[in-house]
């Protein structure tokens, strides 16, 4: 895995051509973890990436996601054996790939028959579809089955200064971070993004207080927590500008003093729901 990856669900927002254009610019700039899933615009983001990335596939490190069914009125979950060999296989099509570097679960709950998935995502790697077996959760007791069931390789959870949750799980496999920059409320932009309901566990009025103390740059400073604890960074992007803002603040220089004074500072607040 590199250390910094690539999201990809938001960047067909401006269309085709700057979805392409992203792509290669990471490429270019030496990200080889692209990641994705069969949901992201309907199926076509696996497409545009296979399109445009097919060439380079033996260079990348390639990941997607399954489990959520998409439907005329959305999607739902769906974890069944049956539906994630569809799922999978579609994904490997649309990528122009014969194998993914790994395969996430795209949820999950303790209601589902989940020695069943284990035991198919178990089978896809010992046939060498999948290299690793993944979780996407930020469901505690999911991931703790998940954990003490012993198939797990990977779990990717959000985590950022705002959301530090994940440090409260008791895992030792890589954790690949994604929200690192807490939906743009890590950035210059935070004022413009700061809506009424604040972030997670914290009220607007002290978030407000909190990101006008934060060290400047603060993206440089998110990234830089986001490095300390995650395996993966993993921000998206949805257009070029953005894409190469997050690579120069990622590359930035900071005082890891002052992110360690940082951190001491911030709270580490407990998950409150789906926790037994």
């Amino acid at each position: 895995m590199s250390e910094l990856g690539l999201g990809t669900m938001t960047i067909l927002k401006h269309g085709e051509n700057e979805a392409k254009n992203i792509l290669e610019t990471a490429i270019q700039s030496g990200i080889r973890h692209i990641d994705t899933a069969d949901v992201y615009a309907r199926q076509d983001v696996e497409r545009v990436i296979g399109e445009t990335l097919g060439h380079e596939r033996k260079h990348l490190f390639l990941t997607s996601k399954g489990g959520n069914e998409l439907t005329e009125e959305g999607m739902r979950w769906n974890p069944n054996p049956s539906y994630l060999d569809v799922a999978l296989h579609g994904s490997l099509e649309r990528l122009r790939t014969d194998y993914l570097d790994l395969y996430y679960i795209h949820g999950g709950t303790l209601e589902d028959d989940l020695d069943a998935t284990i035991e198919w995502a178990q089978k896809q790697k010992r046939d060498g579809v999948i290299r690793q077996i993944g979780l996407s959760s930020i469901r505690p007791n999911v991931i703790n089955r998940w954990v003490a069931s012993g198939a797990l390789d990977v779990l990717m959870t959000p985590y950022s200064l705002l959301d530090r949750r994940p440090e409260t799980l008791d895992v030792s496999i890589p954790i690949v971070g994604r929200g690192v920059l807490a939906k743009g409320l890590l950035t210059d932009e935070w004022e413009a993004r700061l809506g009424d309901k604040g972030f997670e566990a914290w009220r607007k009025e002290d978030l407000a207080s909190e990101l006008a103390m934060m060290p400047k740059p603060i993206q440089a400073y998110a990234l830089g927590a986001a490095k300390r604890f995650c395996d993966v960074v993993l921000p998206g992007a949805s257009s070029v500008e953005q894409l190469q803002q997050t690579i120069r603040a990622f590359e930035t220089e900071i005082d890891e003093d002052v992110l360690g004074r940082l951190l001491a500072r911030l709270p580490i607040h407990p998950y409150t729901k789906h926790v037994t």
